[in-house]
């Protein structure tokens, strides 16, 4: 027996019922970009357009913020944090080592100020330990060089560079300080911790949480991952009702981590 034919009105009644399944009703993300906010870039697909874009820049910590037009305070932000790669200036330790021989007294003094490493509140024994390791060989290079032996205090500075170079944090070493800590926020008692695990996210070891931020109006979520890719530490938030959960996590299952991390 053949199958009995349906009449088109049939047929476009099944085509609007199927359209309004969960994954046709999800807003494509807006396309990838790449940002270079801090030494690692950063890359992924924005939210909607429904979502409008806010500079994030505060806390040491830059990125960008999207916020839920007559959301009611939710957002989506992504960011990274500018803190961690300022201990430690890399970059500028191996300019300065190939540039002595065009400064003044002055100026290489100044620059070698400039480049040293952050040494108070050390966010762990390691991190300490370089920061001394490379505040001792600029202190030497000083010595050199005042001296009068240039190519001493070039040699010094290269070593401060490798030492530099050597050190990459570890997200367990930073996550005290990232995390959120109801304690040092404005009103505390609004929020709720949750679950938190370690987990795999943009194909990177991450530190992801499930908290809750209770405020006298409303309640919403509020979830964080966290990663640090060569040596750079990011983040992603989410502040928001459940029912936008969902765009959070496809941004965050867009996000990727170029491997070129010069800009």
């Amino acid at each position: 027996m053949s199958a009995p034919r349906l009449s088109p009105g049939w047929i476009v009644l099944l085509l609007f019922v199927g359209g309004c399944g969960p994954h046709a009703r999800q807003e494509p993300l807006l396309r990838a970009e790449t940002f270079h906010w801090i030494r690692q870039p950063i890359a992924f697909s924005p939210p909607p357009a429904r979502w409008y874009r806010e500079g994030d820049n505060g806390a040491g910590k830059l990125g960008v913020r999207f916020v839920l037009r007559e959301g009611g305070g939710q957002c989506i932000s992504v960011a990274g944090h500018r803190w961690l790669d300022e201990r430690v200036h890399v970059d500028e330790l191996t300019r300065l080592a190939g540039r002595i021989d065009s400064l003044n007294e002055h100026e290489f003094l100044r620059e070698v100020s400039l480049v040293e490493a952050r040494s108070d509140d050390p966010i762990s024994e390691r991190d300490g330990a370089i920061a001394r390791d490379i505040n001792d060989a600029l202190g030497r290079a000083r010595t050199d060089y005042l001296e009068g032996n240039h190519s001493f205090a070039a040699a010094d500075i290269q070593q401060a560079a490798k030492i530099a170079r050597s050190y990459q944090p570890t997200l367990a070493e930073i996550l005290p300080r990232m995390r959120l800590q109801p304690e040092k926020m404005q009103n505390p008692d609004y929020w709720r911790l949750g679950r938190a695990r370690d987990t795999v996210l943009a194909g990177v070891p991450a530190y992801a949480s499930d908290d809750t931020l209770v405020l006298p109006e409303q309640t919403l979520l509020y979830h964080q991952v966290f990663w640090v890719v060569n040596g750079s530490a990011f983040e992603a938030i989410f502040q928001g009702r459940e029912k936008n959960l969902e765009t959070f996590h496809r941004v965050v299952d867009s996000i990727t981590f170029p491997s070129d991390a010069a800009h």
